[in-house]
């Protein structure tokens, strides 16, 4: 390590300077595939005058060295990643098997996800001004790198990238490289994303259908089995299948030949009969009577020719893979797992390509020249060298890497390692050398001449020499072997003699035997690995570097196994999908599909096809298979059924349609009431904070399942969840528990839908709520889905629509429609994710989105069309998306049956009365019951009882409550509420007013009696979340605060059920409003008729800020976006009562003075530690 760093600074010292102090020009992150390859690679350009130092992954080392580039001296940084950084997913609501019906994978939106933390990369590229990409260069490595690419700019949006091109880890290859920077092939990163997405959707698809089926119809046989479907899986799959087929199917025949025997000078030679052999016995035995009775024969051919055995061409991946195979019995993905490390310790060049033509700029001759260090074949390689070496080329190349081949001695290998990379390197040799030559004999025998010619006594004549009408023809040849040039290395070719007898041309010989030989047709072999590889890449399924990960698949599915440790054989499971699929009349286990697609990959790389156009052409023809199979499955069915010897159970119930799978997925989720995951909910829009999607929920207990409601999905153009009449609805990220983003709808809201997906039901003005370009899907699927909402009968909106029919629905997007949100309380939160925006920030993104046809018509006095919809109609239109005009209002009446928010039922008594009841629990901001403690600390509480979240969900909401507090609340009075902070109504429109004429001094509060006490008509007017009146409370506590009127949910009772409370939890004290709102009561409560007739479209909107004030504390902790305000766990709730949280960075409401209390007695004039009631 010393030595190292010593040489380090002394390559540093040899850059001149101007001053005497190194400065380099600028700093550049080099990021390699692996860490062997950083390393080789580092050691190459730093001459072994690097730094190594740890990185945050123990795998990927970090080495530092200058360098001069271009004329720049420059501190290099290597470092590496381990494979992809990224892979394409679904949507967390997607993923659970029987969360939708397989179908909708083909159009489900994917996002490419990043698998690992790779932290040290982002690290690394803040002080760094250029990136290079030292990854392999073939389409997997172009598309690691272009994720690399990604990941950096990130953080350096602006920083330039380059590629290093190089096919072996040499120092000519990798100074050429450096030298010689170019861009990164985006086109062939492309070709993989849609290999990617296309594997993905066709897989999850199908491998769902086949195991959620399969495994309920053959319980016994495949109740664990994983039955998995891909594009290239089953191909490979048909291939071992059709071989067998014709192996099983074969049937043999018996034939019969004839042989003749010579002998001569102590050698036997036997002749070959040129018709070969005949499939009738007694024709052949006819042959041979007649032979029989003419034995004597004449030699008329003999022919002598040069004969060669010839090299083998270059080696690429396909023939790496069946050489090994073979010859060395490897499996051919253990034997690219060799290649991969031999390559990556700079032994042999890339081994991954597609070609078989050595370059010409290739030096062979020093590559084995390297050679004549290795003993075992240096005396062959030097001999190469006096000759030079002369490469045979194959026909293809990638125009990428050369031909396989070694690169330095391999003596210090062992194992597997030694015999592959033997192997390389005795073919590198054998290539470069020359054929084999030697001397081959074919002598020609005629027999069955009936008569002899006078020439016969003779022994030899040429004169007249017999034809093939003479008699019968037989043959026989031999070899010489004159030179073994190539074979003398390459030691797994095999070349024998045959010696033969001299036979001179018209001889006249008399065989010493002719006998009648029988046998019987054999079937084909089945098929090696090495066999199947060669079919698949003739017939275009995979590519060179995924041919091994397709047969290992199918091995492990038990689809196919081995036989003899060296055939495949398909199992009774295989055989059965494919005969399925086969009685379908489908082509699923053909090559045809995917050799097609893998076509269009490479015109995706060479720029002639778009991704778009490949995607659409075949998921619609694998989506188009995939439902007619659905329609059959139940072939499928049968064929396994004979194949596994079993009966198929409930063939006839078991559709794997959409109807069966929802069904499924309503059981699965009714026997966990907290698992949220896997609701067969359709994505209303994306999330900003995790871009995963957000889906329509119904809050429910645990005690009440959720249960399909056939009178309410009756539409059927819309995409109903489960629902219950008890729970609230929300939209909440299907990233839950990781996300915790959730937009929650008031009680007054007792039904919602998502309405189905079309252009219509599309909002096309939204922009907060479309994903990042991270998320992969069609447009339309991108934008927010209208919702289809109902409210309590008699509601009434500022626009005019009133709820005058359970079955009527007003359709509207609710991310850019602010009135109804302000209306309904609904509080959205987007997240910047550059920094926390201010609310501020927010209320002006929201507005930035609105239809400016609002603004435009606020002086309008006419009311114009709003959207509502009979649940069964088709009709869908925007609703609070265009003007939205203020309506004319009159003062209410006594005895108005519909002209106000409906109220909840009046209670007289207290709540101590109210505990009488066990139905009456406590609930906690979670909506569960929560849990009653006693204070056991000394201290002025001692003994006091108090309740705290339950926990049940796994999550601690911060919920806290003393007992006694909930006793010395009584009900005293109740008053109108517009939201869950407060308006002055001179901004907003009363939706519980008539639609009629204006009063200008209208006041929105009835002298109506509540049965708690009169209202008064000075009073200011709020509305809770719900859109309900709230009720005025008064705090009967001893405590600072005893006295104090604070307005509070009508509805926020205990459920009883045992369920999660109703209400939305709204709390506010009364003269908080009184002082926020800067008008007298009856300036509030009425309206204003400068407002209206001025008809000024540039007033002031409505600020979203809210000021909270914690009841316990009295402290204000400032403007919040949403109410109640995020509890220490993001939960949904009241405040945080930890002791922990930092009150300093909260603002104090402007809107009133806060005095502050003792933290034990609650008492202003003095803090926790002087408190006399302490015991400490």
């Amino acid at each position: 390590m010393i030595f190292k760093c010593l040489r380090l600074l002394l390559v540093i010292s040899d850059f001149p300077t101007a001053s005497g102090i190194r400065k380099f020009t600028m700093k550049i992150l080099n990021v390699a595939e692996k860490n062997d390859a950083a390393k080789n690679i580092s050691e190459i350009l730093s001459h072994g005058g690097y730094h190594r130092r740890e990185g945050i992954s123990k795998f990927n080392k970090i080495y530092e060295f200058p360098l001069n580039l271009n004329g720049q001296n420059v501190m290099m940084v290597m470092t590496s990643v381990s494979g992809h950084l990224t892979n394409y997913d679904f949507l967390p609501n997607y993923k659970s098997w029987h969360s939708c019906d397989p179908m909708v994978l083909f159009d489900a939106p994917i996002v490419k996800q990043v698998l690992k933390d790779y932290e040290p990369i982002k690290r690394e590229v803040r002080s760094c001004q250029k990136l290079i990409i030292w990854t392999d260069c073939d389409r997997e490595g172009e598309n690691i790198g272009i994720e690399v690419i990604d990941v950096c700019k990130e953080i350096k949006p602006n920083i330039e990238v380059l590629r290093a091109r190089f096919s072996e880890i040499t120092p000519a290859a990798v100074n050429r490289a450096v030298n010689r920077l170019t861009i990164p092939d985006y086109n062939a990163s492309t070709a993989v994303d849609v290999r990617q997405e296309l594997d993905l959707r066709i897989g999850a698809a199908f491998t769902r259908f086949q195991t959620l089926r399969l495994r309920r119809v053959f319980p016994q046989a495949l109740s664990d089995q994983l039955i998995s479907y891909g594009s290239c899986q089953f191909p490979t799959l048909g291939f071992v299948v059709e071989r067998f087929r014709e192996v099983d199917q074969f049937v043999s025949e018996p034939f019969w030949r004839i042989v003749v025997t010579v002998s001569r000078d102590e050698k036997t030679t036997e002749f070959q009969w040129q018709r070969g052999r005949l499939f009738d016995q007694d024709c052949c035995r006819a042959y041979y009577e007649h032979l029989h009775q003419n034995r004597y024969g004449q030699i008329v051919e003999v022919i002598k020719r040069p004969k060669t055995k010839w090299r083998p061409t270059a080696l690429d991946t396909v023939e790496l893979e069946k050489l090994a195979s073979r010859k060395l019995h490897m499996g051919a993905r253990y034997a690219m797992q060799l290649a991969e490390r031999l390559y990556n310790k700079g032994f042999i060049s890339y081994p991954r390509t597609e070609t078989k033509i050595f370059p010409p700029d290739l030096d062979l001759k020093n590559l084995v020249r390297v050679q004549l260090n290795d003993s075992r074949w240096s005396d062959f390689a030097s001999r190469i060298l006096e000759h030079g070496p002369n490469p045979k080329n194959g026909k293809s190349s990638d125009k990428a890497h050369p031909p396989i081949h070694p690169l330095k001695v391999g003596d210090s290998l062992q194992g597997d390692e030694a015999r592959l990379y033997e192997l390389v390197t005795r073919h590198f040799l054998a290539c470069l050398s020359t054929d084999a030559e030697g001397a081959e004999t074919i002598v020609r025998l005629c027999i069955g001449k009936p008569t002899l010619p006078r020439t016969f006594h003779s022994s030899i004549s040429t004169a007249n020499l017999l034809t093939s009408e003479d008699g019968e023809l037989f043959e026989s040849k031999g070899l010489m072997i004159l030179a073994l040039n190539y074979l003398e290395v390459y030691i797994y070719d095999r070349w024998a003699e045959k010696d033969m007898p001299v036979f001179q041309l018209g001889e006249w010989i008399l065989p010493d035997n002719i006998q009648i030989l029988t046998g019987q047709t054999c079937p084909p072999p089945l098929l090696t690995e090495a066999d199947l590889i060669s079919l698949m890449d003739r017939h275009g399924i995979g590519t060179d570097a995924t041919h091994a990960e397709h047969i290992e698949t199918i091995k492990q599915r038990l689809y196919v196994g081995l036989e003899q440790n060296k055939f495949l054989v398909p199992g009774q499971l295989g055989m059965g999908l494919v005969e399925g699929y086969d009685s379908m009349g489908f082509e699923m286990s053909k090559p045809n599909l995917r050799s097609e697609f893998e076509a269009d990959l490479k015109l995706i790389c060479e720029g002639r096809k778009t991704k778009e156009e490949v995607l659409h052409h075949h998921l619609n023809k694998y989506k188009e298979l995939f439902r007619l199979a659905l329609n059959q499955a139940s072939f499928l069915d049968r064929a396994l059924a004979l194949r596994l010897e079993q009966e198929a159970e409930n063939v006839q119930n078991i559709s794997g349609s959409v109807g069966e799978m929802a069904s499924f997925a309503a059981v699965n989720n009714a026997t966990d009431g907290h698992n949220q995951s896997n609701v067969l909910n359709p994505v209303v829009a994306f999330c900003p904070t995790c871009h995963s999607g957000l889906v329509l929920r119904q809050k429910r207990s645990a005690l009440r399942p959720l249960t399909t409601s056939s009178n309410i999905s009756n539409n059927p153009g819309s995409n109903e969840v489960n629902q219950t009449s008890n729970g609230g609805w929300f939209l909440s990220c299907s990233g839950y528990p990781n996300c915790r983003y959730a937009i929650w709808f008031p009680d007054s809201v007792i039904h919602v839908r998502v309405l189905s997906e079309s252009n219509e039901n599309t909002c096309n003005r939204c922009t907060n709520f479309i994903p990042s370009s991270s998320v992969h899907s069609s447009n339309d699927q991108l934008r927010p889905s209208k919702l289809g909402l109902r409210f309590r009968r008699n509601f009434y909106l500022p626009n005019g629509y009133f709820q005058d029919d359970d079955t009527k629905e007003y359709i509207t997007c609710i991310f850019c429609d602010e009135d109804i949100c302000r209306t309904l309380g609904i509080h959205i939160r987007l997240v910047n994710h550059s920094s926390i925006s201010s609310q501020t920030t927010v209320s002006n993104e929201f507005n930035a989105n609105r239809d400016p046809l609002t603004s435009q018509t606020r002086n309008s006095s006419s009311p114009l069309p709003f959207s509502s919809t009979t649940i069964g109609s088709h009709h869908n239109s925007s609703s609070l998306l265009h003007a939205k005009p203020y309506l004319n209002l009159h003062p209410t009446s006594n005895n108005s049956s519909h002209n106000t928010l409906p109220r909840s039922p009046n209670f007289s008594r207290s709540v101590d009365d109210a505990e009488a009841d066990d139905s009456d629990n406590i609930l906690c901001n979670c909506g569960h019951s929560a849990i009653q403690l006693t204070v056991k600390k000394p201290g002025p509480n001692q003994g006091r009882l108090f309740y705290r979240c339950s926990g049940v969900t796994g999550n601690s909401c911060d919920f806290f409550l003393w007992k006694s507090q909930t006793s010395s609340i009584t009900i005293a009075q109740s008053s109108p509420l517009y939201s869950s902070t407060f308006v002055p109504l001179r901004n907003i429109i009363d939706p519980c007013s008539r639609l009629e004429n204006v009063s200008e001094n209208a006041n929105c509060v009835s002298s109506r009696t509540s049965g708690l006490g009169s209202s008064d008509s000075n009073s200011p007017c709020v509305i809770c979340r719900c859109g309900e009146p709230a009720k005025l409370l008064v705090v009967n506590k001893q405590s600072s605060n005893k006295g104090r009127h604070f307005y509070a949910c009508p509805n926020s009772r205990p459920n009883i059920d045992g369920g999660p409370a109703s209400g939305c939890n709204f709390f506010q004290w009364a003269d908080h409003i009184d002082t926020a709102s800067g008008q007298s009561d009856s300036s509030v409560c009425g309206l204003s008729s400068r407002r209206y007739a001025s008809g000024s479209s540039t007033e002031q909107r409505p600020s979203y800020h809210r000021t909270a004030v914690s009841a316990e504390t009295n402290i204000s902790v400032g403007h919040v976006p949403s109410w109640p305000p995020p509890a220490s766990n993001n939960s949904r709730g009241a405040i945080s009562r930890n002791k922990n949280r930092d009150f300093k960075d909260r603002s104090l409401s402007a809107s009133s003075t806060v005095t502050r209390c003792c933290g034990l007695c609650r008492q202003p004039g003095h803090t926790r530690n002087r408190c006399p009631h302490s015991t400490t």
